[in-house]
């Protein structure tokens, strides 16, 4: 058995329901998921222990339930009902309760969903393998930690950083850091790097990260800026998003893909490449839940560049 196939064995175990589309998934692109699940498998099983497996499934089920469910409200109400952000940040980002089986399906989803699977693909081919030798990375959001270790299983030359504001995804990407034989070129932080009032520097980086983050920020023209300040004018930016996709810590609600295009444009970032999937849906519905993923560059000449060059 190959080591990804611990969670689909756990998929069936303990998701019976949901283990058929994620395994389809799985076996339509398994070059690519394996890329992926692999080393998450190996990691997973040294810092965790087998009984993982079945915890990451029933973290998977548990969260692919409850976006049906949010979709369904939001279906009916015809708009997002997210929690306050002061509740999303205690009651989601510092409960470890939610957090760490959040996290699980937060990366399964890659491997297992045909709307993430071409993200994926991006990432890999067109964001990783063409950073520059020696690359300095940044994660934004790192979560799980795995985008990070990822980075660093496929290119041994590059150094990453990876932040996120909330204490229990550290302490799973850290846990997952120890055992991946990548701790001398990763690390993780409880960190804010959006905000520049309490950002530690405005370093440049080669490389940016910023997966499924900007749905979840009141003002995601922040996010945009922070990266535009950050990424070096040769640089380049994994950047994705969900559209029409409501879930309890989703705040801002993307409708079209031409909107975050146009925040990236405004920023002074050009997309280089993007990919839009959808999930499937009934035949009468609203709301075409969606996830786009772009690969971004500094605009020449833009604002942001201007200033990287004049603070170099």
């Amino acid at each position: 058995m190959v080591p990804a196939e611990q969670f689909l064995d756990a998929l069936k175990r303990r998701a019976k329901l949901l283990a058929p589309s994620a395994i389809a998934t799985y076996e339509a692109n398994t070059e690519l998921a394996t890329w992926l699940l692999n080393p998450l498998a190996r990691w997973t099983a040294a810092a965790y222990g087998p009984q993982a497996f079945d915890d990451a499934a029933v973290g998977y089920a548990k969260y692919a339930l409850g976006v049906a469910r949010a979709q369904q409200i939001y279906e009916k109400n015809g708009r997002y009902t997210p929690e306050a952000m002061p509740e999303i940040v205690t009651g989601v980002y510092e409960d470890a309760s939610y957090m760490v089986p959040y996290m699980w399906a937060a990366i399964l989803i890659y491997a297992f969903w045909p709307s993430m699977i071409g993200h994926l693909a991006l990432f890999r081919d067109q964001f990783v393998r063409q950073l520059p030798a020696n690359a300095s990375v940044l994660e934004l959001a790192s979560g799980h930690g795995v985008m990070s270790l990822l980075v660093a299983e496929e290119r041994p030359d590059v150094r990453v950083w990876g932040f996120d504001i909330s204490p229990p995804a550290v302490a799973v990407a850290t846990r997952l850091l120890a055992v991946s034989g990548h701790e001398g070129r990763v690390s993780f932080a409880v960190q804010d790097a959006i905000d520049p009032r309490a950002a530690r520097d405005e370093k440049q980086y080669e490389g940016i990260v910023s997966a499924m983050l900007a749905e979840h920020l009141e003002s995601p023209q922040s996010l945009l800026a922070a990266i535009a300040r950050r990424v070096a004018p040769t640089g380049a930016v994994f950047f994705s998003t969900a559209l029409e996709s409501a879930q309890r810590d989703h705040v801002y609600e993307f409708n079209h893909e031409s909107e975050p295009i146009r925040l990236a444009e405004d920023a002074g970032l050009r997309v280089q490449r993007l990919v839009s999937d959808g999930g499937a849906t009934g035949a009468h519905v609203r709301f075409q839940p969606r996830a786009t993923a772009m690969i971004l560059q500094a605009r020449v000449g833009s604002a942001a560049q201007r200033s990287q060059e004049h603070n170099a």
